[in-house]
């Protein structure tokens, strides 16, 4: 089953390894970027399978959190294309 989930990350250093992390990351389904390092994918994958694969590209002291999104949801400034995304893609 498809679920859309919120993940935010800090990469501290000293690896900060952006793009292990984002590709790993985007190949979880697709994704929306909120802003800064959060981002919103849907997936059929658990949360917990979702940060094990990112995991898997982030130093010992960076920091990730995944969790389930679900609608109702509200935002403000994230623009056109984003917004579109998230009320195609948010159930």
């Amino acid at each position: 089953m498809k679920r859309a989930y919120i993940i935010s990350y800090d990469l501290n250093s000293p690896g900060k390894n952006y793009e292990s992390v984002l590709t790993a990351l985007k190949s979880v389904g697709s994704w929306a970027r909120l802003g800064g390092s959060a981002y919103i994918v849907i997936s059929t994958m658990t949360a917990a399978q979702i940060r094990d694969k990112i995991m898997n590209v982030m130093d010992n002291n960076d920091q990730l959190f995944v969790g389930v999104v679900k609608a109702p949801a509200a935002w403000f400034g994230l623009g056109d294309e984003v917004s579109n995304w998230l009320k195609n893609n948010l159930d």
